[in-house]
This record gives structure tokens, C-alpha cells and sequence, in this order.
């Protein structure tokens, strides 16, 4: 199949980008011929590995789209002429309604800019995630819960954009979700439900992952961006309650790093707090290959979670909130702990049974990896996503 790839980013810039990079290698792995449309300028070191469009103003989320953007994305697509189109952060209402009239496409939803105007689902009058569909009460909340822009005029066209989004989704021959979550909310929010499928996403488990004592250190691994919506604030304030002296730590780089440093000289000297900056993809296995646990305090709405799963494939227990899509890949009490979203104690009560008890942390290493052989390899996703793929091009040919 010749497969175009449309997507805002072309580069490693996040986690849906680090799926796609390696999901197109591998699908030219299969001996498909694969191409990309992108926004934003391409990385250096993948610039010149396929065939590749750049279209500045095309996929990012924009409230209006000038017709030679729209023409030029059209002429990309005949340029290249593929069988199907594969959408993923493509957000730019005009451009794919375009797109979804040039070829058959799948839709792959990373995020959740289909299912709230903001695509945070959190609203900043109370505390918690917004479980409400997206639909005409969104213009509303704008100014009950502050979560959208208090101009009318303003709320409405993010609204409108959303909309349209959701309008061209609908045109797809599949809308394909990392998580039940997610899939949830989109068919809430009014994607048929018969277009939309879950199809997780996938990690490979290295050949170091079988572990036959726990790591000598009492180390907490934890990864991801300095926000505070990744809840590693959280993770700090645990600390203090940890009885196991032990090594947290951090692995990311982000906005939140001072107040992250600030917090952290706060911890009781039994206690070391590590800030390493983000890790090339090869060297992941070192820094796992460190850690006794896991920890993933993130407080928003996670769509997946895929940090999780690349600790289970490492060997490594999981405690975690239980937020979006988390408890889909973690079975609480086996692979890791489900604790309630920002109950800092019960994060440190599982944090430190793992760090005091390495047998336990072993067990449920072992059993996490056994999940990942189950249910998250690459070629199980790939499988069905050749199956899904195949099917949108063959309904267009006559």
C-alpha cells in the first residue's frame, strides 16, 4: 500500500510523534511505501527518510484555513497518490475536510482535542476531570468553569473548529483509540460508534528485561514533561511519608523544573531527589535497568500512558493515579498500584512496598511483563493496523 501519513509534527516531539516515527518504520519495514504531510519543520535526522510534504498552517489548530493552504495540501495528496491516508495530530478543521475528500483515511486520536474545545478536561473552578461529553454545554462551562475562552465570540469559533473536526471524523473509514477511554468520549461526543475501535499502543521488551533480584538501590524512576499536570510535585510530597530510604529519580526536562528543584530541597535527608534531562530512546533501558519501581503521578486525564507499559516491558512495577486510560494496561495489585488521583498517601504506601519488599517488586515486574508479551507487542498493533488500513483502501477501488 502506498500510505500517507498526515501529522503536525515531524519529529520526536512527543509521544504520539515517537509512536509515528517508528510505526512508519515499520510499516516500510512491511514493504509499504510511505510518505508524510507535515505543519511544522521536520527533524534533521528523519528529514530525507521518505517522501515528505511540507504544508506550513496545515495542521496545527487554527480557526481558519486560506484556501491556498487547502490547495496546496490537495495537490501534496495527488502528488503522491497513496491508497490510504493516515491522520494523527491533524487539527485543522478546513484541511481535513479536504483531506477526507482527496482519499480514504483512518483516523488515529493520540489526544483529546476531539472530545473538549481545550483538549485538557480540566476545569479550573473545582478539582477534577471533566467526564462530560463534548456537545453545545462546553460554550457554557466556558464561563461556569473557566475552561475556554470568556469572549463569546472567541469561545464559539474554538468550539466551532472542534466541531468540524468531529464532522470530518466522521467521514473516516476508522477512528482508531489508544484506550477505551478515549473511545468513550469520542462516541459521547459523537463519532459513530461503529467507526471507532480500540487499538492500543505497543512497546517491545528489551532482551535485559528478565530480572532475577531486584536492583540493589531503592531507586523511583519516574519520566515525562516538568508540568504540573504530570503530578511529579505529587510524587515529591510522598516522599516524606516513604519509609525506605530512597533515590527518586526524575527524568525530563519541561516549564515546572524550578518548582520541581524548590520541592525537592524540601525532602527529608533520607531521601535523594535526581533531575536527569531527557534520555535518547537507545539509552532508555540504562535508566529502567536503575529503578526498583515506576511511579507515573500524572494528574491529567492520560489517554494511555505509555511510560506504564515500557516499564512493564522492563520488568519494573507501576504506581500510578488512576486517571484516562491507566487502568486499561495496569491490573492493580499484579503488574502495580492504582491509587485515587492525588491521594499522596496512598502513592506512598505502594511506592514503599515496592522500595521495602524487592520480592514484591519482582512479582509484579514479572507479571507486567508477561501483560506486555500478551497484549502490547508491536506486531499485534501492526497486524491490526495493516488489517484496518487495507480495508479503508480496498472500499475506494472500483
Amino acid at each position: 500500500m502506498r500510505i500517507l501519513v498526515c501529522n503536525e509534527q515531524y519529529a520526536p516531539a512527543g509521544g504520539a510523534e515517537v509512536y509515528l516515527l517508528d510505526v512508519m518504520a515499520r510499516l516500510e519495514a512491511r514493504c509499504h511505501e510511505v510518505g508524510i504531510l507535515h505543519d511544522a519543520p521536520a527533524a534533521p535526522e528523519v528529514e530525507k527518510k521518505r517522501p515528505a510534504f511540507r504544508v506550513p498552517g496545515s495542521m496545527g489548530f487554527v480557526h481558519d484555513s486560506s484556501a491556498p493552504v487547502v490547495e496546496t495540501v490537495r495537490r501534496a495528496v495527488e502528488e503522491f497518490a497513496p491508497d490510504v491516508l493516515y491522520l494523527h495530530q491533524a487539527m485543522n478543521p478546513a484541511v481535513n475536510l479536504a483531506l477526507a475528500g482527496a482519499a480514504p483515511f483512518v483516523q488515529y486520536v493520540h489526544g483529546l482535542r476531539l472530545t473538549c474545545p481545550t483538549g485538557r478536561r480540566l476545569p479550573r473552578t473545582w478539582e477534577g476531570i471533566c467526564e462530560k461529553p463534548f456537545d453545545a454545554h462546553c460554550l457554557w462551562k466556558a464561563h461556569t468553569q473557566l475552561c475556554m475562552p470568556r469572549r463569546p465570540d472567541t469561545a464559539l469559533r474554538v468550539w466551532t473548529d472542534v466541531r468540524r473536526n468531529v464532522k470530518a471524523a466522521r467521514l473516516a473509514r476508522r477512528v482508531l483509540a489508544p484506550s477505551r477511554y478515549v473511545a468513550d468520549l469520542l462516541v459521547r461526543g459523537g463519532t459513530p460508534q461503529e467507526l471507532v475501535e480500540v487499538l492500543p499502543y505497543y512497546t517491545e521488551i528489551p532482551p535485559a528485561a528478565e530480572r532475577a533480584r531486584p536492583a540493589p538501590e531503592r531507586r523511583v524512576l519516574a519520566l515525562g514533561r516538568l508540568e504540573p499536570e504530570k503530578g511529579f510535585q505529587h510524587l515529591i510530597e510522598a516522599l516524606p511519608l516513604i519509609e525506605a530510604p530512597a533515590v527518586l529519580e526524575i527524568v525530563g526536562e519541561g516549564p515546572f523544573r524550578g518548582e520541581l528543584e524548590r520541592l525537592a530541597r524540601q525532602a527529608p535527608e533520607r531521601h535523594r531527589v535526581i533531575f536527569t534531562p531527557w534520555v535518547a530512546r537507545e539509552k532508555l533501558s540504562e535508566v529502567y535497568a536503575r529503578a526498583r519501581t515506576v511511579a507515573f503521578p500524572s494528574t491529567w486525564p492520560e489517554t494511555f500512558g505509555l511510560v506504564g507499559i515500557e516499564a512493564m516491558a522492563h520488568g519494573l512495577p507501576v504506581a500510578a493515579f488512576e486517571v484516562g486510560g491507566v487502568a486499561e494496561w495496569m491490573r492493580d495489585g499484579a503488574t502495580g498500584a492504582l491509587v485515587p488521583r492525588k491521594d499522596v498517601p496512598a502513592l506512598a504506601r505502594a511506592l514503599d512496598a515496592y522500595l521495602s519488599d524487592g520480592e514484591l517488586a519482582l512479582r509484579h515486574g514479572a507479571a507486567g511483563r508477561e501483560e506486555v508479551r500478551r497484549r502490547f507487542l508491536p506486531e499485534r498493533h501492526l497486524g491490526r493496523l495493516e488489517e484496518v488500513l487495507a480495508g479503508a483502501a480496498a472500499r475506494a477501488r472500483p
